[in-house]
């Protein structure tokens, strides 16, 4: 009873974060419910909500530590040119494979960001990657956190996890939008609507995506009147494109 009330506790924060970011979500109550796992009362009727949760194998253990150790180069190169102690939180992205050979041109692509946006004193600065100018911010990295406090004596640069963002990944939807179709036809609630909401964590390895375009544009067939997808840690959501299924 525990496992199933904490289960039905991370659902909600996933719709509350949807409901935040979502300027049609409706202001009525959220229900908790079974079948599907959220109603929400409409002037129109009841809309339900089925949420579901997103994973992929974690990268293996040589690639973790080479993460490490080009996050470790990449800090090397920074105290060789700056002074100013920082802490530094790496999250990768793309499909790049790290290695020996590769590692010190991947440390300096590291740096370089670090360098050019060290913070003013006692904040905090975070770069977000926005794919549109890898020259200065290439795809291997997919964000960034620069913390400077006068209290630092030396850096502290860290992984967030060894793990790298998941970008083409429509297939693996649609496997999920096919179970949760079989799970509709459970519904014990009378719908207007009924929605989807596909979540990641993206705290860690087994949760890193960020839908690529050709993800988010892909045409998923589904009885679903909308299908969403939550990249929780960073609060984002996207709805993706729906192809309505022949009931």
């Amino acid at each position: 009873m525990v496992l199933q009330a904490g289960k039905k506790a991370e659902e909600r924060r996933f719709v509350e974060i949807l409901a935040e970011k979502l300027a049609a979500f409706p202001p009525s109550k959220l229900i908790d419910s079974e079948s599907p796992d959220f109603l929400v009362a409409t002037s129109e009727g009841v809309l339900g909500i089925e949420v579901t949760k997103i994973h992929h194998a974690n990268e293996p253990r040589q690639q973790e530590s080479e993460c490490r150790s080009l996050v470790d180069a990449a800090c090397r190169l920074y105290e060789n040119e700056s002074t100013i102690p920082v802490e530094v939180k790496v999250h990768f992205g793309g499909s790049t494979q790290f290695n020996k050979r590769n590692r010190g041109k991947f440390a300096r692509i590291l740096a370089n960001p670090v360098l050019t946006n060290i913070p003013r004193p006692n904040s905090l600065l975070s770069l977000d990657n926005n794919w549109e100018n890898p020259g200065f911010f290439p795809y291997e990295i997919a964000g960034l956190s620069i913390i400077r406090l006068s209290a630092f004596r030396r850096n502290f640069w860290s992984v967030r996890s060894a793990g790298f963002f998941q970008e083409d990944f429509a297939p693996k939807i649609e496997a999920i939008i096919a179970i949760k179709e079989h799970a509709m036809r459970t519904y014990k609630t009378d719908c207007i609507e009924r929605w989807l909401l596909i979540a990641a964590e993206g705290n860690s390895a087994s949760t890193f995506f960020d839908p690529s375009k050709k993800t988010r544009q892909h045409s998923y067939r589904s009885s679903f009147d909308r299908i969403f997808f939550l990249e929780a840690f960073r609060r984002k959501v996207w709805e993706l494109n729906v192809s309505k299924d022949c009931d």
